[in-house]
């Protein structure tokens, strides 16, 4: 086992030769959230395992029994910011070009990557889990995107992959952070398989003993079949799919062509549904600057190449990052965690549309994200 930086790399040999690499974030204190260190040995790894040819695939996971990957490490990029007022967050500009070039690495990769996205899988871990070719969640998995509660926005591809989910169902994920079950998670798309939680160790002994060999398409096969028949074996418990039951509803606020009235509507719900209801609550606790460069996000990743998203994100987090929206955000969430942000707007027409327009013009000339690709 080899461990740097809080990210081990194991090589499980095969009985046919080469080897199974086993990638785990290993920060279980702070639920593996992502630092500079981690994201930047997770992508030179990656590069490693991509260009070993002895590496038939990558299995990705995390440590410890809360889950995969809780996300950044906000309280360091809110450093990182603070610490040169009004200039580049330097620390944490690095961070996210260096957690891009990981994502889409995964996304692009050669050879088959199986995440295994148990417990907690939110920001920037489902941002990693997404771009996997074999995405697992369990029994025990709780997913979301929660970033608007810290003034900062969906990204590691969200720009993309919330605008793959059914009808207007990123756009509610996106706006209210709301908490997913596994059945979600397969209804729009986010994950391919759900196991057992207590099965990660069988299944690893499984997918050790399939047949691979040198051919990439051939193993994603046998591995897509393998990971098929295991799930009817077990039949894991779903939970409720919310966003296929409300479907309806949400397609129906979401739809509206006002943004101001969308979150409105959201707002303004007073059913008796606990998961629509915190949906709200999630809302309009949330910063309004955040809501209304999501419907901006959004639109325009729906006109981008996966990679174009990547860049158009990474110019969204160098400039978002030094708002004072995100340090408040982080300060009410994760510092003094009163959950009583004093956002700069009450409400999306109060936010002033040169100050969105601001967000998407990049700081430099050339992106830092093309220099690691």
């Amino acid at each position: 086992m080899q461990i740097e930086y809080a990210v081990c790399l194991e090589r499980h040999p095969l009985p046919a030769g080469g080897y199974l690499a086993q990638l785990t974030l290993n920060a279980p204190a702070r639920m593996n959230a992502l630092t500079l260190e981690m994201v930047t040995l997770l992508h030179r790894l990656l590069l490693e395992l991509r260009d070993d040819n002895e590496a038939v695939a990558v299995f990705l996971d995390g440590a410890g029994s809360r889950g995969f990957c809780v996300g950044a490490d906000a309280l360091r990029m809110r450093a990182s910011a603070l610490g040169n007022p009004g200039g580049a967050a330097v620390e944490a500009e690095a961070f996210f070009a260096r957690e891009y070039a990981a994502a889409y690495l995964i996304h692009t990769f050669p050879k088959p990557v199986v995440c295994w996205g148990a417990g907690i899988v939110m920001g920037a871990g489902l941002g990693l889990m997404v771009g996997a070719s074999h995405r697992i969640v369990t029994d025990s998995s709780q997913i979301a995107m929660p970033e608007i509660s810290i003034g900062l926005f969906p990204n590691v591809g969200a720009s993309w992959f919330l605008g793959q989910m059914p009808g207007h169902c990123g756009l509610f994920t996106a706006l209210t952070g709301v908490e997913l079950s596994p059945a979600d998670a397969l209804y729009t798309g986010l994950a391919d398989y759900c196991l057992t939680d207590s099965s990660k160790t069988e299944v690893l002994r499984k997918l050790l003993s399939l047949e691979w060999c040198d051919d990439p398409q051939w193993n994603t096969e046998c591995l897509t079949e393998c990971l098929t028949d295991i799930e009817a074996d077990q039949g894991a418990t779903l939970g409720a799919a919310s966003l296929k039951n409300y479907r309806g509803w949400i397609d129906d606020i979401c739809s509206r062509a006002n943004a101001a009235d969308v979150s409105k509507l959201i707002r303004q719900y007073r059913g008796a549904d606990a998961w629509l209801l915190k949906a709200s609550q999630g809302h309009a606790r949330g910063a309004a600057s955040t809501a209304k460069l999501i419907f901006r996000q959004l639109e325009s990743g729906r006109k981008l190449s996966l990679l174009d998203v990547f860049r158009m994100e990474l110019i969204l987090s160098a400039n978002r990052v030094r708002d004072p929206e995100f340090a408040e955000g982080v300060r009410a969430r994760l510092i003094d965690r009163d959950c009583d942000p004093r956002w700069c707007y009450r409400c999306i027409d109060e936010v002033p549309d040169l100050e969105l327009d601001a967000m998407f013009k990049a700081p430099w000339a050339i992106s830092p994200l093309d220099a690691l690709l």
